[in-house]
């Protein structure tokens, strides 16, 4: 059973919302077409109306707006503190970028399916900054690690696994 009406695509990107006269940047946790997840301490209460700006890859920028639907502060560590945002307003540049988003994830899910990975394998694509792509064995999520970072012990962004890198 599906819960959600639209894919979401994990993606951490900065943002900066307001509302109230209040300004604060925080993470993005996931986007969709209809909403998103803004990781922060600083969560408003359900039915606040957010200006939201996206800072995406390549240094465009997006303008959306939208209703905190659920907020969540905890002391827990591994809970998301943040709001989930349903977007009442988006711009050209906000669909554009899911679009390009959606159409790389079916071309990456094609490719897992003609026979690439298994959940348990992980892969190591080197990209140009030093970094590492290294998938978790438990959700299947691509996590980009710098390489200066690796004698710490790692863990999964999405699910905090720890992720095992294997020669």
């Amino acid at each position: 059973m599906k819960k959600r009406k639209e894919d979401r695509f994990v993606r951490r990107l900065e943002v900066e919302f307001s509302a109230q006269g209040k300004n604060y940047r925080a993470i993005s946790s996931d986007l969709s077409k209809n909403g998103l997840y803004i990781r922060t301490n600083h969560a408003f209460a359900a039915g606040t109306l957010l200006e939201i700006h996206i800072y995406l890859p390549g240094g465009s920028s997006c303008r959306v707006k939208g209703f905190v639907r659920r907020a969540l502060k905890t002391p827990i560590v591994s809970i998301k503190n943040g709001m989930g945002i349903e977007l009442t307003e988006t711009d050209d540049c906000y669909t554009r970028f899911l679009e390009g988003f959606s159409a790389s994830a079916q071309e990456e899910e094609r490719k897992g399916a003609a026979g690439a990975e298994t959940a348990e394998t992980q892969t190591h694509d080197t990209l140009p900054d030093e970094y590492l792509i290294i998938r978790c064995a438990n959700c299947n999520i691509k996590n980009k690690v710098n390489k200066s970072k690796m004698a710490l012990s790692l863990k999964c962004g999405k699910c905090r696994h720890p992720l095992v890198i294997q020669g």
